[in-house]
């Protein structure tokens, strides 16, 4: 029976033989930085240069966050745009290919082993394909691609708490995607505070939307997990993130534009969030590349 099953997985992606499959930890590109422990494979993924990989499958499923660069992936009928700290969730099998951008690119890449994935399904969670964008997930993998870089004394247990922490926000973010009972005025208020988080504020939203300030903030926190306040700081900090791996700017008015009082301010958030200095983390992501 597991070989019929296996079979028809294969032929579903168009995948002659198991074997065509890209083992834990192996990924076109050149691997920079790797540590294995228990279930979990991560890897700081690069490529140099502007490329085509071609069609191709993994046999576990795996996180790949776009730390810096550009790409477009294909997937079925569809491709999806990547900028840095955006994520996706690959189930195993998944057929893909992929487009570097210009300057090419640098992944963080979790690979997790079937094991995990099925006692997760015994608690009734699906695995799907996700793309994931200005989420918390993206604050965490920077924290994991910090522990991969350093492999300070007990990053084994840090690594792998914060791979579980990874996964809880996965599950978190699709159980907000399938639930069917939040306000309709939600999804407007999201995007309003993704369309400027450096100017927005709980009481501007609910003006917006001809609503109490204590309604929206109650039934935000109901449906999202954290308050406006601490929604909108993990924007913030994303877009500050993301302006350091996408841009040449100067901090300081990278802090501007993200709503931080300084430079200082930024710093000091951003180290609380990630473990990263700005001025370290855009070092190191050009390293890696």
């Amino acid at each position: 029976m597991l070989q019929r099953n296996a079979e028809r997985v294969l032929k579903k992606h168009n995948i002659g033989r198991p074997e065509e499959l890209m083992a834990a930890g192996m990924f076109f590109g050149a691997t920079r930085l790797q540590l294995r422990s228990g279930d979990f494979t991560v890897s700081a993924v690069s490529h140099a240069i502007a490329r085509s990989v071609p069609k191709h499958a993994h046999a576990h499923a795996f996180f790949s966050m776009l730390i810096s660069g550009h790409y477009r992936e294909w997937f079925a009928e569809g491709h999806w745009d990547a900028r840095p700290l955006s994520m996706v969730l690959r189930p195993a099998q998944a057929e893909h290919h992929d487009e570097i951008g210009p300057d090419g690119a640098v992944f963080l890449c979790v690979d997790i082993a079937p094991s995990y994935w099925d006692a997760l399904a015994d608690s009734g969670e699906r695995l799907q394909r996700r793309a994931l964008e200005d989420r918390p997930m993206s604050l965490v993998a920077l924290r994991l691609l910090k522990e991969l870089c350093e492999k300070r004394a007990g990053w084994h247990g840090v690594a792998e708490s914060l791979i579980n922490e990874l996964v809880a926000e996965y599950v978190a973010e699709s159980h907000h995607v399938g639930r069917r009972s939040a306000p309709a005025w939600l999804e407007r208020a999201i995007e309003m505070l993704h369309g400027a988080p450096a100017h927005q504020s709980l009481r501007a939203i609910a003006a917006e939307l001809d609503l109490h300030p204590v309604h929206v903030s109650r039934a935000f926190k109901q449906h999202k997990g954290m308050s406006v306040s601490e929604y909108l700081r993990e924007l913030r900090l994303q877009s500050a993130a993301r302006g350091l791996l996408e841009s040449h700017e100067p901090l300081a008015a990278i802090a501007q534009e993200n709503g931080f009082s300084d430079q200082s301010h930024m710093t000091r958030e951003l180290m609380r969030a990630t473990n990263w200095s700005p001025a370290k983390l855009r070092c190191e992501c050009g390293r890696l590349r």
